[in-house]
Order: structure tokens, then C-alpha cells, then sequence
């Protein structure tokens, strides 16, 4: 549409000049021409600033309440973003500083409907898992507003989420996890599963060990449920940053080969952050990088909302978000969590128009072009990566065929045909490769 519009400009600015040349005063056509070709430069220059200004404030205008149910804002500045938004004034630059609080008190909308919330709150809309307060929802009763964790952290926890039709799968995980790292928790963040697979869940996930959250993503845009752009993926795990020290997010198709030892090596290199350690050389986050260019995999208009070129990502390895740690502290919070969920509650920069996720063409060299498929949330998350190490993916990412890759990968078909042999009390355990190291 822009460039629709500029070309009508030149267009019209051309016809304009040959018209006052044709017909304008004898002796004066220079000097005409000349006042012109000043005026349209400057409107011309204009024009482009509105546009670059007005893309600014639109990539930036972040609801308030969205950053206080996620836990960044304190009541103060939550209003006065507020109020900055109402005056035409941007929240302020990607990865912009603000400070955290564990206990807002009324001042704006979101902010009172969370105090009469929690007046309103009884015994029975909270399940407590050992002593913690927990989220569950009790389904059927009066849906609550997505309020911020306030209670006391542990030191860390494993972090999953399902959505229907995955419980098998999440099931697994869950067995998965108690047979190889009995000691950890599991979190498993309940986005929307029918009454029946809630239910096969919880028998399975039933120990001081093991709980599942039921979150309500309806407090945000409409667009942050679609299984398109996983767009729900840095909620759930800053809700988890909120109940633990550090995090390992998994998708619930990912299972644990290793045992705790593996698993407490790179949970230490996260945990340190700016400290070169075996694993890497860690900004707060460690994932697994694969060979796949950044610039391959995302749209080019994306670049624009991070104030970065495509070209500058064209090396840079792309990290997939199967399993990843993170680590609670103000780098990652402020520098990567920040910005991503902005990028992830605003629909045109998580995704952009012309974007989608199949037809990937990988045959185009050279091969950093961009492909033709968008990551989504996951090209989100690497351009912050890549701005906040200066384009360094040692900082937070090591080579997906790492000996350190402890994780493997067992789709829903695997699991569900494993879950109704186990059901069915069969004796064959060669169907699950979980317990070979």
C-alpha cells in the first residue's frame, strides 16, 4: 500500500513539473522547476518520517494490562503508560527497562478487576500443589482474569503446556520425566483440553512433583491461541520464570535421555550468566541451534518491528524452541522476554501479511534467502536473541548434534499408540524408548 501510494506521488509530481514548464512565466521556468523539486523533497521527506513514526508507535502500543498480567509493570508505571498511549506517546523502544513487581495494587482498569478478583476468589477456584498455590480453574464456575504469580519460587522446574487432542503426549512427558529426573518439577500449563483428557491427565500427573495449570489466555488478543504462530509460548514460560528461579520449557512431544547430572551441567551455565562454561558462554538462555539460517525462516517485514535488516541475520543460526532453558534474571526479563512477548501480542509482527508455514522452498541459494516459511513465534525469539548477543549464538545456543542434546523427540501417533498399549496392560516395553540410555 505504501508503495502504491509513493508512486502515485512521483507521478504526480512529474506531471505537475511538466505543466508548470509548459506554461509558466518566459524566463522563469528554471526557478519553478527548482521551488518544485525543494518542496516535493521536503514533503517527500515528510511523508517518510509520518510513516517511520507512525510504525514506531504502532509496533509499541502494548496494552498495559497485558504487561501486568504478565508481570512486568508496577500499578505506577502501568498507568502511566497508560496515559502515555492516550496522549499519542510510545511505550518506549524493544527491551525497554521496567520494573517488576510481585504485588500491584489498583490503580488501572486490569488492575482493579485483579483486586476484585482476588476479594472474590474462594477456597475451592485454587488447587494447591505441594503448599504452592496453583492456577487451576475450576471449569463451570466464574472465569477469573489470568493474574500474575506472586507466591514463593522454587529453585527450578520443567515447563510444558498441551491443548487438545495432546494429552497422550503430555501424559508421556509426564512419565517420562518422573522415571528420569524424579526430583525436578513439572508444570503442565492446561491451555484448553476437553473435561475428559483434563481428567486423564490429572490421573497421571497426581504427585507433590507434578502439577497442571489451567491458564486462561482469553484475557489476551484472540490471535495468541492460534496453534499457527504459538504465540501463547513466552507466556507460558514467563508465568514459569514467575514460580522458579530457572526453567526448561518443553513441548510435550520432547522426552529426557539423560539423567540429572546432564540436566544440572547446562541448568548451571543458565543460571550463570556471562560466565564461559563447558556448555556455553550463557546470556540467561540456552537452546539448540540448527543450520538454518534466522533469515530463512522469517518473514522480512518482522526485521522491521526490531529495527534490523534481514541481511544482518543471514548467519546466524536459528535456535527451535523444542527445549530451551531460561533463567530468571533482569537480562532476561528486560532484554529477551520483554520484547518477544511484545512482538507476540502484536498480530501484524508476529504475523506479518503474506506470511505462513508451509511451502518452504530451502533449494534457493544462497541458501540465507528467505525461504518462503515463517517461524512465528520462534523468528521472534531468535532476532532478540541475535540483537541482544550482537549476532553471537554461542551466547546462548549450542549445535543440535551436541552430546549435550539430551532430548529427543516422540510425535503424537508414538505416543498415543504406547499410552492404549500400556492401557490395554501390554507386556511389550520395546515401544518406548525412554528408559535406554
Amino acid at each position: 500500500m505504501r508503495t502504491k501510494h509513493l508512486i502515485l506521488l512521483l507521478i504526480g509530481v512529474t506531471i505537475l513539473t511538466i505543466v508548470f514548464i509548459a506554461f509558466g512565466p518566459a524566463g522563469e521556468p528554471n526557478d519553478s522547476f527548482k521551488n518544485i523539486v525543494v518542496q516535493t523533497h521536503q514533503q517527500f521527506k515528510e511523508f517518510q518520517e509520518n510513516l517511520r513514526v507512525g510504525l514506531e508507535r504502532k509496533k509499541l502500543e502494548i496494552d498495559p494490562k497485558y504487561l501486568l498480567l504478565l508481570g512486568f509493570t508496577s500499578p505506577k508505571d502501568a498507568s502511566g503508560q497508560h496515559e502515555d498511549q492516550q496522549n499519542g506517546a510510545a511505550i518506549g523502544p524493544p527491551g525497554q527497562d521496567l520494573p517488576k513487581t510481585d504485588h500491584p495494587a489498583p490503580a488501572t482498569k486490569a488492575e482493579k478487576e485483579l483486586s476484585e478478583l482476588r476479594g472474590l476468589r474462594r477456597p475451592q477456584d485454587v488447587v494447591t500443589f505441594d503448599g504452592q498455590p496453583g492456577d487451576r480453574e475450576q471449569r463451570g464456575q466464574r472465569k477469573r482474569i489470568t493474574t500474575p504469580y506472586n507466591g514463593t519460587k522454587i529453585s527450578f522446574t520443567i515447563v510444558t503446556y498441551v491443548l487438545e487432542g495432546q494429552a497422550a503426549s503430555a501424559i508421556l512427558l509426564a512419565q517420562n520425566i518422573a522415571a528420569k529426573l524424579p526430583a525436578e518439577y513439572l508444570f503442565i500449563y492446561d491451555l484448553g483440553v476437553s473435561e475428559e483428557q483434563l481428567r486423564d491427565l490429572g490421573a497421571y500427573c497426581n504427585n507433590s512433583r507434578c502439577s497442571v495449570i489451567t491458564y486462561d489466555l482469553s484475557e489476551f488478543p484472540s490471535f495468541v491461541s492460534d496453534q499457527r504462530t504459538h504465540a501463547y509460548r513466552p507466556i507460558v514460560i514467563k508465568d514459569g520464570l514467575m514460580r522458579a528461579r530457572s526453567v526448561l520449557f518443553l513441548e510435550n512431544y520432547m522426552r529426557v535421555r539423560g539423567g540429572a547430572a546432564q540436566l544440572h551441567k547446562l541448568q548451571s551455565s543458565v543460571m550463570n550468566p556471562g560466565v564461559k562454561t563447558a556448555a556455553v558462554r550463557s546470556a540467561g538462555v540456552l537452546g539448540w541451534n540448527t543450520p538454518t539460517a534466522v533469515s530463512s525462516l522469517t518473514h522480512p517485514k518482522m526485521f522491521d518491528y526490531f529495527e534490523s535488516k534481514a541481511e544482518d541475520f543471514n548467519f546466524l543460526r536459528m535456535v527451535d524452541l523444542d527445549a530451551v532453558f531460561f533463567s530468571d534474571n533482569p537480562l532476561v526479563t528486560e532484554k529477551i522476554m520483554l520484547p518477544w512477548l511484545k512482538c507476540c501480542l502484536t498480530l501484524e509482527c508476529i504475523d506479518p501479511i503474506g506470511a505462513q508455514s508451509n511451502g518452504c522452498k530451502f533449494n534457493k541459494k544462497p541458501l540465507y534467502r528467505y525461504s518462503g516459511c515463517h517461524g512465528y513465534d520462534a523468528s521472534a525469539f531468535n532476532i532478540v536473541l541475535g540483537l541482544t548477543s550482537q549476532m553471537d549464538n554461542s551466547e546462548y545456543s549450542l549445535p543440535s548434534d551436541s552430546p549435550r542434546n539430551i532430548f529427543y523427540k516422540e510425535t503424537l501417533e508414538q505416543a498415543t499408540r504406547i499410552l492404549e498399549s500400556r492401557r490395554r496392560n501390554s507386556s511389550e516395553t520395546s515401544d518406548h524408548p525412554f528408559t535406554d540410555d
